[in-house]
């Protein structure tokens, strides 16, 4: 039973250095990771277009309270020297309950993140990039399997017309980026653990072809270490733990987004997907996103996983976000998943509910406030809680 319930406490303990898809398609800067962020895949720092987007919203107007002053130098910039450097940071927050005993739980407060960012970018046709979370040494009983402190890498792009070539120790392009590494799409449920998919911060050495010069296509296509990933498990046909992959191993992955014009006056809309295979390990994934700016998105993602003969995976989330106010944002999250393991008969089915909203304070200060429900079918009732996330950004 100690085990069920750091489990489940565990699922709900939300997200890290990573965008949030829905922006996409509520706003008009375009569905592409790259109108607002640095990085072609999204998260990390962003760049003058993502930091202009969303700088000034604030539900409570800054000079109401007396800080006008304050924010407009707070919220003045994020480039230098010509845009040669770029700044800036994710600081992350969260009140959630975690196990206190065998049966029991009790809610804690954990720093999650503090990320700085740091992009140098010397020439048109270089640039580096890399963060630092601070947080990963504050809360060691708290990482993931296979999460990283850090990232970083290089950019080479000799013309705005061909591909670019990005190397360094950075996520492989998998499936949707999404805001939250607790979702089935990246973490589902399996019968005594999690089925560990793409762990919060996860990266590995390698190298990627991204090609962004059609303003309607993404394509990226690497090759990566499996070092990392060898640390998540699985149980193979006899029942033994065995690793996803070969630590002295290499993966590709491979990612295309298509962001079609305006099938309806007004509508956004993105398609895409993506494959890692290394060895006879593979994460398949297909996403999707639809909406109409300033008013509603609909996005989702369908994620199987498979290691020949140990286990099966399969995942599904949506979530459908109303735009109440341009700083309040409702939602709701559905996900379900199914796993089959080699030595068992019997499929785990988990279901997840999410009731939420970010409501966005003032400039720069989001809060998250979420109630979720979890149902294991394999187990009599089910988990709920309240949590609770502050997220500070520049």
């Amino acid at each position: 039973m100690k085990k069920v319930v750091l489990i489940l406490a565990l699922l709900f303990i939300g997200s890290e250095v990573l965008p949030r898809p829905q922006y996409s398609i509520l706003q008009t800067y375009g569905t592409k990771c790259s109108a607002c962020h640095v990085n072609v895949q999204g998260g990390g720092v962003r760049s003058i277009g993502g930091w202009l987007s969303r700088k000034d919203i604030s539900l409570i107007k800054p000079e109401w309270i007396g800080l006008k002053n304050f924010f407009e130098k707070l919220t003045a910039r994020n480039s230098y020297l010509d845009d040669k450097i770029l700044i800036g940071f994710d600081a992350r927050w969260q009140s959630a309950r975690w196990p206190s005993g065998p049966t029991s739980s009790k809610r804690e407060y954990m720093i999650m993140q503090l990320s700085p960012y740091l992009v140098l970018q010397p020439t048109s046709w270089l640039m580096f990039e890399g963060f630092y979370n601070i947080a990963y040494e504050l809360e060691k009983d708290k990482r993931y399997p296979a999460q990283q402190p850090y990232a970083f890498s290089m950019y080479l792009k000799p013309s705005e017309n061909l591909p670019s070539l990005r190397v360094g120790f950075f996520q492989p392009p998998i499936g949707e980026k999404w805001d939250d590494h607790t979702m089935f799409v990246r973490n589902s449920v399996a019968r005594y653990g999690r089925h560990y998919i793409v762990p919060d911060d996860y990266a590995e050495w390698g190298a990627q072809i991204d090609y962004e010069s059609i303003s309607w296509l993404s394509l990226s296509a690497g090759v990566f270490s499996g070092k990392n990933m060898s640390i998540l498990k699985v149980p193979d046909k006899t029942g033994q733990l065995v690793p996803v992959v070969k630590d002295n191993s290499w993966g590709i992955a491979t990612r295309g987004m298509v962001s079609p014009p305006e099938i309806i006056k007004g509508l956004n809309s993105y398609v895409g997907g993506s494959f890692y295979l290394n060895d006879d390990y593979y994460i398949s994934s297909a996403f999707l996103g639809i909406g109409f700016p300033d008013r509603v998105s609909l996005i989702g993602e369908y994620v199987r996983t498979q290691k020949k003969d140990s286990r099966l995976s399969l995942s599904f989330t949506t979530e459908l976000t109303y735009q109440l106010t341009e700083s309040v944002l409702p939602f709701i999250r559905a996900e379900r998943s199914i796993l089959k393991d080699k030595n068992e008969n019997n499929p785990v089915y988990a279901t997840n509910l999410v009731f939420g909203s970010h409501i966005v304070l003032l400039p720069s200060l989001d809060l998250l406030i979420e109630y979720r429900i979890l149902d294991r079918e394999h187990l009599d009732g089910y988990f709920s809680q309240w949590a609770i996330q502050l997220h500070l950004y520049y």
